[in-house]
């Protein structure tokens, strides 16, 4: 059984849902029956394996809908940049360097290049500027991927190349949307949707596809050959109305990977869902089910969608997006040390976790937070300057946490949005009390008040620095500690790779109650 799992995109400071995939990577490595694909639809500048390599995805595993219609496997940059030099005819002068770009000018001309590599002097893609136009941009791999096409510094048309650098395609754009696409005699479209085997291209002479939705429905289209092919999309948005048309008799599941509706209520009564899921929940005739991550969600969102009439009655199933791999607390940590992990976004509030322990350090001298992930760290630090937390609010970047989380004493968040919480699991498993806002759904299921850890109500105002200051004091100071401890590592059980595995294993096999 072939599993895709169809994504929009990924990038440096991946998300939840990134790292959701990453978790079901490493359920599904233990059902020998299931082949799983993870399929990114957006169009991302970087070499798509720098991304990937950081989640620990295999390269033939990924399929970029890029490299499907070319027929390309995913694949790390190869080319030097002395290489790439070497290949200009024309005298040229290097009139600057930094550890990512080198600009090189033309001599006597109006030519310039902008070479961008990664680690280790690889090129990624080289910018082609005459006067102050750009007018290309060239991606590579182990090859010349695709070539950009700009006029007036606005995209107009992508080219796309096999690997043996004949023309796959040509996409053209207006206002950075696809307008057309036209696969050529050349374009091997999903060869490597299946890489035991190579597949013959299905076109014969050129194919003209408009817009979007049809450019997306025609590689799926080619990508389903397997009657027992499923679908789990984890992004349904400006993806899902590229599959709907096409799925055919091909399950499709949708994880719903936040909260579902907007808590507002429209003046009539009518529920608001989150845009992000509403494509998925008023057409229930195409979708096989919805995944949410847990129990509290799964009854909420049925509740929900039996209101709506029958039509609506999609199967919600509750799979955790996490694993454990819980182990005993280390009795080596620093009861003093607060740790969190998530992107640098507004929705995490972590300027609101930096003055909360700027408050609580009025009761425990030495209290001092390590924020580790990838953002925007200008709000925060501003805020640390505005607490004056420089010496004790530390961020680290993104980092593995394996091995590093036990060292602490306590895990805090200030998420009001999380559906599950994947660091918070992290936390437990390496026997970490957590201190959180008490929200749904995921803080509830994991924390339970007083015995790992301290929920508190979120207000949206300044008390919720007092509330969150509090309860890390009570919780350091309560006297049971290694009991919380304790607790957390044993509520990690119920998360392990085959509890979960066996959870999925239910879904696919059809034989999960919904």
């Amino acid at each position: 059984m072939r599993v895709y799992n169809v994504n929009k995109a990924v990038g440096l400071a991946s998300s939840g849902v990134e790292y959701a995939q990453k978790y079901r990577r490493e359920v599904f490595s233990e059902l020998s029956w299931v082949e799983d694909y993870y399929v990114f639809t957006d169009y991302i500048a970087t070499n798509l394996a720098v991304y990937t390599d950081l989640l620990g995805f295999a390269h033939r595993q990924v399929l970029w809908i890029y490299n499907l219609v070319a027929g390309r496997d995913t694949a790390p940059c190869t080319l030097s940049l002395d290489d790439f030099v070497a290949t200009l005819a024309q005298p040229h002068t290097v009139t600057g360097t930094s550890p990512q770009r080198t600009d090189i000018t033309v001599t006597g001309s109006p030519v310039r290049y902008q070479v961008h590599t990664l680690d280790g002097g690889l090129v990624d893609r080289v910018d082609t500027v005459v006067g102050d136009q750009l007018v290309r941009v060239a991606h590579y791999d182990q090859s010349l991927h695709n070539v950009e096409h700009f006029c007036d510094n606005q995209l107009a048309r992508r080219t796309f190349y096999t690997t043996d650098g004949r023309v796959a395609a040509e996409q053209s754009y207006r206002n950075r949307e696809i307008t057309r696409t036209v696969f050529t005699a050349a374009s091997p479209v999903c060869a490597c949707a299946a890489p035991h085997r190579q597949r013959p291209s299905a076109f014969a002479g050129s194919t003209v596809v408009e817009g979007r939705s049809q450019f997306f429905q025609t590689v799926f289209a080619h990508l389903l050959d397997r009657p027992d092919d499923v679908v789990v999309v984890d992004r349904a948005v400006d993806v899902i109305d590229g599959i709907y048309p096409v799925v055919g008799d091909h399950r499709l599941f949708s994880v719903v990977h936040a909260e579902h509706f907007d808590l507002r209520q429209a003046d009539d009564g009518v529920l608001l869902w989150n845009n992000h899921y509403e494509n998925v929940f008023t057409r229930p005739d195409l979708v096989d089910g919805l995944i949410v991550a847990t129990t509290r969600q799964q009854q909420a969102l049925h509740n929900q969608l039996a209101a709506q009439g029958p039509a609506a009655r999609i199967p919600v199933v509750p799979i955790p997006p996490g694993v454990a791999r819980p182990q005993p607390p280390s009795p080596q940590y620093d009861r003093l040390a607060l740790v969190t992990a998530s992107r640098l976004a507004d929705e995490k509030h972590i300027d609101i976790l930096i003055r909360a322990v700027a408050a609580a350090r009025e009761v425990l001298p030495g209290l001092h937070l390590d924020v580790y992930g990838e953002g925007n760290r200008d709000g925060l630090l501003a805020t640390i300057g505005q607490t004056q937390t420089h010496d004790c609010v530390h961020l680290l970047g993104h980092q593995q946490l394996d091995g590093v989380l036990g060292s602490y004493g306590l895990y805090v968040s200030a998420s009001t949005s999380e559906g599950f919480g994947l660091s918070v699991l992290e936390a437990i498993a390496h026997g970490l009390p957590v201190v959180g806002f008490d929200v749904d759904y995921g803080n509830r299921e994991l924390v339970e008040p007083g015995v790992n850890g301290r929920l508190v109500p979120c207000t949206s105002s300044d008390d919720d620095v007092t509330a969150l200051a509090d309860a890390i004091v009570e919780v350091l100071t309560c006297g049971s500690l290694e009991a919380m401890r304790n607790h957390s590592a044993r509520k990690a059980q119920a998360y392990t790779t085959a509890n979960v595995g066996a959870a999925w294993a239910r879904l696919l096999r059809g034989d999960q109650p919904c």
